[in-house]
């Protein structure tokens, strides 16, 4: 049996791991993670019988974790271990499936009792299982998928093929069927959904989602939620399920619902466009407009951009072409010494207007992106360990291996060796 413990505070952590007899409990290993999405990994990637968790976290809390436990692994028991003793905490608490809610600080006694009680729970219903239900097939495609997707978006799945077919291989999809054939990113404001204990509030969007909508798979990350569509829609059709799903909830919710959608997405560009999506709800905000269609909105706003003289050559007709021809251009040269003069020589447009429309769509300014790509591709070449991890900073572009550490920290919150070793053991 294996339990995994969730606290942002290091020194909780590390008097848990060494004061509780574990192995008296029954507990075979001892998972640890400091934030929400380290937990997501662990969890998606080990069997987790039992998780600890901590509500207050940074990026996202512990009842939003636990809330997406509660859906994607239901059989998890789940024991909050917080500093705040708040009733609303306590009854969101409950409606996930919480066993028990304990405040810190807590005696090593009571906490090994409640292992000890979850344990023997857990071992119970297991002997029932095997008596009433052996050789039953428990495999549930839609969990599956919304794992999948959402390991994709938050790049625990790296967007390259290869990667991308592993993933849907060990979690028996077919990768055909699950090609996006649209993205829509629901943004929610208001009172309502500025308290940190909302889970109860996605689920309740989430469920609704799902029961008008069967062509959607729906995850929620962030505090937020994404549908990937996996019919052909045209993009009238995704503005009216946006439309339907926004009316649905009128009187209901005390708060304010946008929806951001967009047709060109595929399964290796799903996390950067989820991405698009998120920067576009920063963007784009008008009095009384609560649907938009992000790609018409960055073609539009890009095309009534003053175009510069041409530098020389053909500039591409269309403003979302020229985004991605640099795109393009930086996915084969990001080994190179690579300047924003060889970007705009490539694409025949001026260096300001090339950096601002690609900021308008992308979020991201051509040096921002560069770094972004090779330590995307660095990442592959660390998980496939074909290289040292200096060779692989050297292969990206990167001069020195401090710098790379550097850069590499910057856009991962570890470093390369941390990257390494994790990548490892999955």
């Amino acid at each position: 049996m294996n339990i995994l413990i969730v606290d942002d505070e290091v020194i909780v952590v590390n008097l848990l791991k060494k004061h509780i007899d574990w192995q008296g409990l029954g507990i075979h290993e001892v998972f640890t993670a400091y934030t929400a999405m380290d937990a997501r990994r662990l969890v998606s990637g080990n069997q987790i019988d039992i998780i600890i968790c901590d509500i207050e976290m940074p990026q996202e809390n512990g009842l939003m974790l636990l809330a997406w436990i509660r859906e994607n692994f239901p059989d998890i028991v789940k024991i909050i271990l917080t500093g705040y003793p708040d009733f609303k905490y306590a009854q969101d608490a409950i409606n996930i499936g919480v066993v028990k809610y304990l405040l810190k600080p807590v005696s090593f006694e009571e906490l090994s009792e409640t292992i000890r009680l979850a344990a023997e729970e857990i071992n119970k219903k297991r002997n029932e299982s095997l008596q009433g239900n052996a050789g039953q097939n428990v495999y549930d495609p839609k969990r599956e998928e919304k794992i999948f997707y959402t390991n994709l978006i938050t790049g625990d799945i790296l967007p390259f093929t290869e990667f991308i077919n592993k993933a849907a291989e060990v979690g028996g999809l077919a990768r055909e069927s699950l090609e996006p054939k649209g993205l829509v990113y629901i943004r929610l404001t208001g009172t309502q959904v500025q308290v940190k204990n909302n889970s109860i509030l996605l689920f309740a969007l989430s469920n609704i989602a799902e029961e008008l909508f069967a062509d959607i798979t729906e995850i929620h990350l962030w505090d937020n939620i994404f549908w990937i569509i996996k019919t052909d829609n045209d993009r009238k059709q995704i503005h009216d399920m946006c439309e339907l799903f926004i009316s649905k909830l009128k009187g209901r919710f005390q708060g304010e619902i946008f929806a951001y959608f967009i047709r060109r997405v595929s399964l290796e560009t799903l996390s950067e466009r989820s991405m698009d999506l998120r920067y576009a709800a920063m963007q784009y905000r008008n009095m009384g407009q609560f649907i938009y269609d992000v790609d018409k909105l960055i073609d539009a706003s890009m095309d009534r951009e003053h175009s510069p003289a041409v530098q020389g050559g053909d500039c591409p007709t269309s403003a979302w072409a020229v985004v991605e021809s640099v795109k393009n251009y930086i996915h084969g040269h990001y080994m190179e010494d690579l300047s924003r003069q060889d970007i705009e020589a490539a694409v025949h447009l001026n260096g300001d207007y090339l950096n601002r429309i690609f900021k308008k769509a992308t979020g991201y300014s051509l040096v921002q992106y560069i770094q972004y790509y090779r330590i995307l591709v660095s990442k592959r070449l660390l998980a496939e360990k074909t290289c040292t991890i200096t060779e692989a900073g050297t292969k990206v572009g990167f001069d020195t291996p401090s710098y790379f550490t550097k850069v590499f920290k910057k856009w991962t919150d570890m470093t390369p060796y941390e990257y390494y070793n994790r990548s490892e053991g999955r």
